[in-house]
Formats: C-alpha cells, structure tokens, sequence
C-alpha cells in the first residue's frame, strides 16, 4: 500500500478547506477556525498548488467550489465525519460504566449493604455496580462474581480473603416486646422469654443453645419458642414484637439506630467468624477486564468502619489490581 503522507495532501489543509467549503466564505471559515482570513486564503492556495488545479472561484459577490472543488469537498466531508464519528465511538465506548459484579447472602445485601448503595454511586458514578444477593454465595468459583462479601473463617478453597470486620451477636427485639414484659436482668432471664430461633440449617449462625452457652449456662433448659429457616422472615418477626432474636451487629446496628430495635439486656457474644471480602487466586479473563471497577469499589467505605487495613497481597493479580477488590466495609 502507498504511504498515505506521499499521496494525501495536508491533513490542515483539507480541514480548512472543509470549513471553506461549507460555510463558501473564507471569513467564516477562519472564525470557526480561529485564525485570520488571510491564514484561511494560504492553506487553500496551498492545497490548490498541490493538486494543480482551482478549488473555488472568487467572485465580487463571494466563493463558489468548482466541479472538482465539490468533488473533494464530498470525499472530504464523508472522510472527516466517519473519522469524527469513529472517535466518538471510542471516546464513548471508555467512558462506559465499568461493571463490578459484587455477590453476598441475602441478609447482608438487605439489612446492610443496600443502606450503602447511594454513597457508592456518588463515589463512583462511573462503575455499574450488579449486586447479587444470594445463599450460594460459594458459586463465586463458577460465576460472573467478581467479587463475594462472605461470613466465615476467611478459609475457602481456591479464594483470596481480607477480613473486612468482625461481629457480635446480640439478643434484640421490638421496643414494645419490651414494654409489655420485664426486661432480662441477666442472661439467664432470657429463657422466661419467647425466643425466636433460626433453623439448624445455617453452619454460620449462633443458635441461642450456643449463646447461653457462652454466657456460662451450660445445660440450659429448652426453650422452643418459635423456629424459622430465614434470616430475613426471623427478624421481621422480631420487628412485629414476637419475641426475642439473636442478631448480627452489622444487621442490628440500623435498626437500632433508627429505634426499631432494642437490646433487652446488654450481653454481646463476640464470634470467632468475621465478614470477609474474597475474590478468586486466579482470576478469568473476564473478571480481570474489571480489574479497575473493583480497584475503584474496593475502597468504598472502608475508612469508617476500618480506618487501617492491609493491602490483600495473597491474590494472584498484579499488585496495582490485587490490592483493589476491598468493596464495602463501612459501618
């Protein structure tokens, strides 16, 4: 192929003589242009000089393109606007929202995280957070996840865990199941209350067996109460006043705040377990195209509820993305 800078003739030139051409007067021309007449008149001396032949016919009234002035004014035009229009595209094509595919159980995206959302995307308006609220949150392994807000030791296989935040779970209940019956002075008072329970199912959750437990009581006496196999229907429950729930702090604390719930009795039982930000060792292809969405989010909002975390070193990412998966820890 010909070397285009042999064959074309100045890429100045040919704008200008665009601008002349559509505007057929030289002084509008340079104004768009932001030169003088003059300037304008050279470039399209010079550019009739290289192709050897007049581009425009000056007359007393005004310009006017000849034949082969309109001929290039078309080719020209249709050059420059597929170049214009292709680079926009691209621009555009950047600016798109990065995607961050962010997956965590249910409880946690609903009592914790969705409270957080409208900070995240004042922060970060160019990112397009999915969140994906799910039990099976261990699918991260064969999923779009990029990224898991996990409960636990911080030990899954084939993952990379930073601890985000501890957890104590707290008995807590309705302001008016308390005022209708006498507050607990001890935990051992808690067994004359109706409990509400959380089905074995759940490996992660403290049953009130072992919460009294640790509070010292080490054969407690049943107390059935009533037994749910969801998180959210339990505490729901708690919020209508039907008794007493064991609660996570992080899913506690808005309630509290905002006096839907209270703490009958101020014991805490600190788990061993934590909230955990995982992401792959190895990440797909896919998942490292979005390297920079999660360097962006995993910041957000650390500072307030970790004011000093240690960068997640373990991730089989470059140290510019393995660093950048914190999503989320702000009380």
């Amino acid at each position: 192929m010909t070397s285009l800078r042999r064959t074309l003739p100045p890429v100045n030139s040919l704008v200008i003589f665009e601008a002349a051409a559509r505007h057929l007067n030289f002084t509008h021309a340079a104004n768009e242009m932001g030169m003088t007449q003059a300037a304008v008149s050279r470039q399209i001396q010079t550019l009739e000089a290289d192709l050897g032949v007049p581009l425009f016919v000056r007359q007393a009234r005004g310009i006017q393109l000849t034949k082969q002035g309109d001929r290039l004014r078309h080719a020209v035009t249709m050059g420059l606007e597929y170049i214009a229009n292709t680079s926009a595209d691209i621009r555009r094509r950047q600016r798109r929202p990065r995607e961050l595919t962010v997956a965590t159980s249910v409880s946690f995206a609903s009592y914790w995280l969705v409270a957080r959302l409208a900070k995240f995307r004042v922060q970060h308006p160019q990112i397009d957070l999915r969140l994906l609220a799910s039990g099976q949150v261990s699918d991260l392994m064969h999923s779009g996840v990029d990224v898991a807000i996990r409960y636990g030791f911080g030990h899954w296989l084939g993952m990379a865990a930073e601890r985000m935040f501890g957890n104590e779970v707290w008995p807590v209940c309705s302001p008016g199941y308390l005022a209708a019956h006498p507050r607990p002075k001890a935990p051992a008072d808690l067994l004359g209350h109706a409990l509400l329970h959380l089905g074995s199912f759940d490996r992660n959750w403290v049953t009130w067996e072992s919460f009294f437990q640790s509070m010292g009581l080490a054969d407690p006496p049943p107390n059935k109460g009533i037994s749910f196999d969801n998180y959210l229907v339990l505490l729901q429950a708690a919020l209508r006043g039907e008794g007493i729930a064991l609660c996570g702090q992080r899913l506690a604390e808005d309630f509290i705040a905002r006096g839907d719930l209270v703490r009958p009795i101020n014991v805490a039982l600190t788990s061993e377990k934590a909230f955990y930000l995982s992401i792959r060792r190895k990440p797909t292809s896919a998942n490292r195209r979005r390297c920079s969405a999660a360097g962006s989010a995993r910041r957000w909002p650390a500072k307030a509820a970790c004011p000093i975390w240690p960068p997640m070193a373990t991730a089989d990412c470059s140290p510019k993305h393995a660093k950048s998966f914190r999503i989320a820890a702000e009380r």
